[in-house]
């Protein structure tokens, strides 16, 4: 099946690879410009389920985060041009504590594969090929990892054993779990927060980081 992303790929600007799979093609975008989501849909395997919800659940949500500077989605699509993964970056919203140090800090919001579609690869890929950008060089990029938004029902685990199986993944990436006193992340024994400084992070820009993990900022 040839989509209409194939045939026209003038209109389109963003990176991607196509890996075969049990479940058949799925091509990996990356950079997805704002207009990119128009024809896709979600496949089934993400949305809201008795004891879970996706982060997103609506292709208006990766339009926006796309149209926003610096806001980056990756998709995963499969030959039907379904949706079947997809990771999304964006600074933290005004008000948050990680936005006290200006554009330093960039969040890795969402990352989620559909049920129907795990344990093939496809969040690695998206990762690696996500990172490349040179935006993260400059950037420490975090990820809070909240138990409330875990898929422990489709994957079978404890709290515990989600909390180090993000742990081993993100690790793969060069991101470390570092302690703070931010009081979501504190809310929760289970809960976690992983970062990964740029290779172009300044060390004064490594000692607010520091600080502000306990609320200290320092301008």
């Amino acid at each position: 099946m040839t989509s209409d992303r194939e045939k026209s790929p003038a209109a389109y600007e963003p990176t991607s690879v196509t890996a075969n799979t049990p479940k058949g093609p799925v091509t990996i975008y990356v950079r997805c410009p704002p207009e990119f989501f128009s024809g896709l849909k979600l496949e089934s395997g993400i949305g809201s389920f008795a004891r879970y919800s996706s982060i997103i659940q609506k292709l208006e949500v990766f339009e926006r985060v796309a149209s926003h500077p610096e806001g980056r989605v990756a998709l995963a699509v499969d030959d039907h041009d379904a949706v079947v993964a997809y990771a999304a970056c964006w600074y933290p919203e005004v008000g948050d504590r990680w936005s006290k140090l200006d554009n330093l800090m960039y969040e890795m919001g969402a990352i989620e594969v559909s049920r129907n579609y795990r344990n093939l690869g496809l969040a690695e890929t998206l990762m690696q090929m996500a990172l490349k950008d040179e935006l993260f060089d400059e950037k420490i990029a975090y990820m809070n990892g909240y138990c409330w938004h875990w898929d422990l029902d489709g994957t079978g685990l404890t709290m515990m054993q989600y909390r180090q199986m993000i742990l081993n993944f993100l690790k793969k990436f060069g991101f470390q779990e570092y302690y703070t006193n931010e009081p979501n992340i504190a809310l929760r024994q289970e809960n976690l927060f992983m970062a990964r400084i740029g290779s172009r992070v300044s060390a004064e820009d490594r000692i607010r980081f520091r600080n502000l993990r306990f609320g200290i900022v320092n301008r």
